[in-house]
C-alpha cells in the first residue's frame, strides 16, 4: 500500500491543510499489517474490508476483539480497523528483531489515589497503582538517586483530574519499553507485556493514527483511550502521558467500536 500525499493530506472548508487519520483513508488489504513487534508498518488505525481466513474472536476487558496471526481488529462500523494488542498481552522476550525503545520520565509518583469511576477496561490502573504507590515510597527512602518529582507529579494529576482522565503510574526502579503508541514492561516469567501507557512517559514521537482533540479549552493529543501533552523537559520537546480517558468520555472519542458489534456484522 503506497499512499500519495493526497490520501494523507486535505485541504479543509478554511483552506488549511488537514491531516487525514487512518480510518479515512483507502481501504488496506487484510494481510499487510506485521505483527506489533516487527519493523514493517503496524498499520494501526488502517480499515480492511474483510478478515483473514481462521482468525478468531477473543474478549479482553469486555472489548472484543478478532485475532490472526499476531494481529488485532476491532469493527469500525460495516468494517474493520487494525488495532493494539489489549492490555495485559505478552509475547516471549527472545522474540527476533524486537525494536522497543527504552521509555523516560517526566516524574514518577508515589502517592495512591482513588479514582471514582473507572470502566472494566481499565480497572487494571487501579491494581497498579496501589502497589507501586507503596513500592515507590520504599524506593524513595532508599535510593535518593531516584528522583521523584512531587511538583511536576502533582500538576500533572490535577491537570488529568480536571479533565476527567485517570493516571495508571509507573515504578521508579523498572525499565518501560515503547512501540508505537504500546507500553511494555518485561514481567516475572521474562516476557514483554502490554501496559496500560504509565502517566509522566516521554516520547519524542506519536504514532501515524493519533487525533488532536480539544479537552478544557486546550488541544491535546490522543491515541487509543491515552491522552498526551506536549511538554518540554530539561529544554527537549515531548509527547507525554497524561493519562486515560474512560466512562462517557473515552465512549465520545471511541471511533473504532461506533456501538457496532460482532453479532450485529455476522
Amino acid at each position: 500500500m503506497k499512499e500519495s500525499r493526497s490520501d494523507f493530506m486535505r485541504i479543509g472548508d478554511d483552506r488549511n491543510v488537514h491531516r487525514i487519520p487512518p480510518r479515512e483513508r483507502p481501504f488496506m488489504e487484510y494481510d499487510r499489517p506485521c505483527h506489533f513487534w516487527g519493523h514493517d508498518p503496524h498499520c494501526y488505525g488502517y480499515r480492511v474490508h474483510h478478515l483473514p481466513v481462521g482468525f478468531r474472536r477473543v474478549t479482553y476487558w469486555g472489548v472484543e476483539y478478532c485475532f490472526h496471526n499476531g494481529i488485532y481488529y476491532r469493527p469500525y462500523g460495516n468494517w474493520y480497523v487494525v488495532c493494539r494488542p489489549p492490555f495485559g498481552i505478552c509475547i516471549e522476550e527472545v522474540v527476533h528483531d524486537i525494536i522497543f525503545h527504552s521509555v523516560h520520565f517526566a516524574y514518577f509518583n508515589n502517592t495512591y489515589r482513588i479514582y471514582s469511576a473507572i470502566n472494566s477496561n481499565n480497572r487494571i490502573i487501579d491494581e497498579q497503582n496501589r502497589i507501586i504507590a507503596q513500592n515507590n515510597a520504599t524506593i524513595a527512602a532508599q535510593n535518593r538517586a531516584i528522583a521523584l518529582n512531587s511538583s511536576r507529579a502533582n500538576d500533572a494529576y490535577s491537570l488529568a483530574n480536571r479533565l476527567g482522565l485517570a493516571q495508571s503510574y509507573a515504578y521508579a526502579d523498572k525499565e518501560y519499553f515503547y512501540q508505537d503508541g504500546v507500553f511494555y514492561i518485561i514481567n516475572s516469567k521474562g516476557k514483554y507485556e502490554v501496559i496500560v501507557p504509565p502517566a509522566g512517559a516521554l516520547v519524542e514521537e506519536l504514532p501515524d493514527d493519533y487525533d488532536v482533540i480539544t479537552l478544557g479549552g486546550n488541544d491535546y493529543y490522543k491515541v487509543d483511550d491515552t491522552v498526551y501533552r506536549l511538554t518540554l523537559v530539561e529544554g527537549t520537546p515531548y509527547l507525554e502521558v497524561l493519562g486515560q480517558m474512560y466512562g462517557d468520555l473515552a465512549r465520545q472519542y471511541d471511533y473504532n467500536a461506533n456501538g457496532v458489534s460482532f453479532n450485529d456484522i455476522y
